[in-house]
């Protein structure tokens, strides 16, 4: 086990440990672990969709489409290759919140990608890093007025 990932399970459940044996425990810390890792992956594969659309893999790869590739290859629903493809598009010219979606996935920046602009950049990825999707959502429309 990882350091990550003990720190992930305190964070998660901390006081799940005393219920559980040392077998369980150490099993309930592998998944932990692997989960950490599925969702860092699953970053990855939505940051690199927009140019895997670009260059048409999909397509060279004999899939009906990119949401069947990313389906099939990566286990993401249609929303999420959608949302990926939209916001990804969106950030890719604006590198501090493409540095937010790289660490914290495309959730994190859905609330301002339809109001950030190259001025205002840096203003929304320091709100993006500092709260929680949901926060950002409701401090945005705070913002909106």
């Amino acid at each position: 086990m990882t350091v990550k990932s003990v720190k992930f399970a305190k964070k998660v459940r901390p006081n799940s440990r005393r219920k559980l044996s040392d077998d369980d425990l150490k099993m309930h810390l592998q998944f932990s672990e692997y989960g950490m890792n599925a969702k860092e992956w699953l970053r990855k594969c939505a940051l690199m969709l927009p140019e895997i659309e670009r260059r048409k893999i999909w397509k060279k790869k004999k899939f009906g489409s990119i949401f069947e590739y990313a389906a099939k290859l990566a286990g993401m629903s249609k929303n999420q290759v959608y949302d990926a493809l939209r916001i990804v598009r969106k950030v890719e010219n604006l590198p501090a919140l493409r540095r937010v979606v790289e660490e914290k996935g495309v959730n994190a920046v859905r609330a301002v990608a339809t109001i950030v602009t190259e001025e205002n950049e840096v203003f929304w990825a320091k709100k993006a890093m500092e709260m929680s999707a949901r926060e950002l959502e409701t401090y945005v429309k705070d913002f909106r007025g």
